[in-house]
């Protein structure tokens, strides 16, 4: 079963293939003749980028999806499979699940910390419950712990602008934001970014490491892919000679749900920042709080390359999709 919950869940040789494929389905520009792929969406969470990138990668490749909004497409759903369900749930997810499985060759699941304790929440028990319970591949649309999509494209946009990746110089910088936001996508873009043999530097205050399991991850995939990684919260040390410079705000783990502090305002990545760079194109998954995250002068610049990451969620997810549909048998 080729579930894709997260980065790792692709060999070498899989990833490859798949972004190879994204590259021929974009200069394609059109749909492949097959009408017979039937692909499911479920968002238990908002979004634009991500419901759209899905149900039109699905169309590139040939195949439907029908997307569904939890609570207001479906009823309300119960996740224990042991809970006596007297309350105000009416299905459960070994159910919906399985129905769903029934109707469907892939479902796309979408399910953002639900604020259990990290250690829960970091097994990602919505989506392996729909992995178990569904019998047919699922896709993380973003979990409490990878956004493996939004991975695939930044991997995909990173090798449109500069070819090789391998040894590319890439800054993952932290910035701030009103709220304390999951650490899904950089999880995920560290750890692609090792996978992809990048020279990695993760720049961020004291307190705001990643998950020490995450970590361990993304040192071990580094160092087999001939890349590296570093971490430090010196921001002009971390810039200096950086290529690619990935800006994403994200909480404190030992701080859950706290905002950060004021004092950090001045990590907004704006024009003193991009200089400490080797003139680097900027990247963000989206959505972006201009002038907080990053300054309007670089996501208005030739230096921001955000819009070609957003495309590239439909490109990389259609290769993913067309690569899954390769192994179902219905």
């Amino acid at each position: 079963m080729n579930h894709f919950l997260a980065p790792t869940d692709l060999t070498h040789a899989e990833r490859e293939a798949v972004l190879n494929r994204a590259i021929e389905l974009k200069a394609l520009k059109r749909p492949l003749d097959r009408t017979t792929l039937r692909v499911g969406a479920l968002f238990f969470n908002a979004s634009l980028r991500t419901r759209i990138s899905f149900e039109k990668a699905a169309e590139v490749i040939g195949g439907t999806c029908l997307t569904l909004n939890t609570g207001s497409d479906t009823y309300k759903m119960e996740m224990d499979p042991e809970a006596a369900m007297n309350a105000d749930t009416q299905e459960n997810i070994v159910e919906a699940a399985g129905v769903l499985g029934r109707m469907f060759d892939i479902i796309g699941v979408r399910s953002f910390p639900t604020g259990q304790a990290w250690e829960i929440e970091k097994t990602e028990p919505i989506l392996r419950a729909f992995a178990e319970h569904s019998g047919v591949p699922v896709v993380s649309l973003e979990g409490a712990l990878h956004h493996p999509c939004q991975g695939l494209a930044d991997h995909l946009t990173m090798k449109e602008h500069f070819g090789e990746t391998k040894k590319l110089k890439v800054a993952m910088t932290w910035a701030p934001h009103p709220k304390p936001l999951p650490m899904a996508v950089p999880n995920s873009f560290a750890l692609q970014s090792a996978l992809a043999g990048c020279d990695l530097t993760i720049v961020r205050p004291e307190g705001y490491d990643l998950d020490p399991e995450v970590m361990a991850s993304i040192e071990s995939e580094s160092a087999a892919a001939g890349g590296s990684v570093e971490v430090t919260s010196n921001r002009d040390l971390g810039l200096e000679g950086a290529k690619v410079v990935y800006v994403k705000s994200w909480g404190r783990m030992d701080h859950p749900g706290q905002s950060a502090d004021a004092s950090l305002a001045d990590w907004t990545f704006g024009d003193s920042a991009w200089e400490m760079t080797d003139q680097a194109k900027v990247m963000h998954c989206l959505p972006v709080r201009r002038n907080v995250v990053i300054s309007s002068s670089i996501l208005d610049s030739d230096r921001s390359i955000v819009l070609d990451e957003a495309e590239n969620r439909l490109w990389a997810q259609a290769g993913l999709l067309d690569h899954i549909s390769k192994g179902v048998q219905k």
